[in-house]
C-alpha cells in the first residue's frame, strides 16, 4: 500500500476482486485514488507478473480503449502492477439477450484481430520483461505444440485420470500437430473468453482484462480457451467472433482447432482433478467425447 501511495498519491482500498480458483497465484484489490479507480495486482508467480508487464508493456495498446492502462510497475518483492478501470462488469455470469451476446462476442473477435495483426514474433512461449525468452522452446510451431501436448498427456496417463477410449481420441487429434507446421508465433491472450470480457449496463462489450497468460502462441490458442465450451453448445457465438475478427478459419486452421480443442480438454480433465474442480473435469470429458466425433 505504501509503493501504492507513492505512485498515486493517497489511496483507499474498495474490496478485494482476486479470483479464488486455482491457476491464479496472484491477489487483484480495487484502489479508489486522486486520478480515479484503479486496481493493484499482486503476483506470487514471477513468470505470471513477466508475462502480464510484458503484455500490457508492449500489447495492450492494440487493444485501444478495450484494455486498461499499465500506471505503475513493482519489479521486487512483492511484485505487482497497478492499472486503470475499465467501465463494465464481468460478462461471466451475466443474464444477457442472445442478441446482446452475439455482438458482445462479435466486438471481441474484432478487437482480438488487432492484438494478432502486432504481426509475428521470434519464438514461441513466453517472455521476460525487457524481452526475449523466458524459458526455452521448440523453433517450430509443430513442435512446440507437440512438446506441450505430450506433457499433459504424459500426466493425464501417470495419474490415471483419462480412459482408453479417451485416449484414443486424444492420440487422433495429436497425430493432426503437422497441421501447425509453418505457423508463426503471435501475440495471444490464451484466456479470452467472457471470465475476463467487460460488458457495460446496456450489454456493448467494454473491454478485455487480464493479460496474465499472455504469451506468443499459435493463433488458434485464442480461440479455444473457452471454459464455458461454447464451441460445442453456441455455435452461433463463434460465427459471431469469426465475423469481428474478420476471417473463417482455414480447413487446415480447422485441424489445428481441433488440436487445440483436445488439448484444452485434457487440461481441463488433469486441472480439474489435481484441483478438486470435478465439474470442469467432466465438461473436459464431455469435450472430448464431442470431438470423437469429428476425429
Amino acid at each position: 500500500m505504501a509503493w501504492c501511495a507513492s505512485r498515486l498519491g493517497p489511496i483507499r482500498v474498495l474490496s478485494d476482486q482476486s479470483k479464488t480458483h486455482g491457476g491464479h497465484d496472484s491477489s487483484t484489490y480495487r484502489l479508489q485514488a486522486s486520478i480515479g479507480f484503479c486496481y493493484l495486482k499482486v503476483h506470487q508467480s514471477q513468470a505470471h507478473w513477466q508475462n502480464e508487464v510484458y503484455a500490457y508493456e508492449r500489447w495492450a495498446a492494440a487493444f485501444g480503449d478495450f484494455a486498461p492502462r499499465l500506471l505503475a510497475v513493482r519489479d521486487e518483492a512483492p511484485l505487482a502492477l497497478i492499472m486503470t478501470e475499465l467501465p463494465g462488469a464481468v460478462m461471466e455470469g451475466l443474464q444477457l439477450l442472445p442478441s446482446q451476446e452475439r455482438a458482445i462476442w462479435q466486438a471481441a473477435g474484432a478487437a482480438l484481430c488487432s492484438l494478432h495483426n502486432l504481426g509475428p514474433g521470434d519464438y514461441f512461449g513466453p517472455s521476460l520483461r525487457a524481452g526475449g525468452r523466458a524459458e526455452a522452446s521448440p523453433e517450430g510451431a509443430d513442435e512446440y505444440i507437440s512438446q506441450r501436448f505430450s506433457r499433459q498427456i504424459e500426466q493425464a496417463i501417470d495419474g490415471g485420470y483419462v480412459h482408453e477410449d479417451e485416449l484414443t481420441t486424444i492420440q487422433a487429434a495429436y497425430d493432426l500437430i503437422p497441421a501447425f507446421a509453418g505457423e508463426r508465433p503471435f501475440p495471444c491472450h490464451r484466456d479470452y473468453c467472457a471470465a475476463n470480457w467487460l460488458v457495460s449496463p446496456g450489454g456493448a462489450w467494454t473491454g478485455v482484462i487480464d493479460f496474465e497468460f499472455a504469451q506468443w502462441d499459435v493463433r488458434v490458442a485464442d480461440f479455444s480457451r473457452d471454459p464455458h465450451w461454447n464451441w460445442m453448445h453456441r455455435p452461433d457465438l463463434l460465427a459471431a467472433f469469426f465475423a469481428g475478427y474478420g476471417q473463417m478459419l482455414t480447413p487446415r486452421e480447422e485441424r489445428q482447432l481441433i488440436v487445440a480443442r483436445a488439448e484444452y480438454a485434457l487440461g481441463a480433465i488433469v486441472w480439474g482433478r489435481d484441483h478438486a474442480f470435478y465439474g470442469f473435469e467432466q465438461e473436459g470429458r464431455a469435450a472430448l467425447d464431442t470431438l470423437k466425433k469429428v476425429l
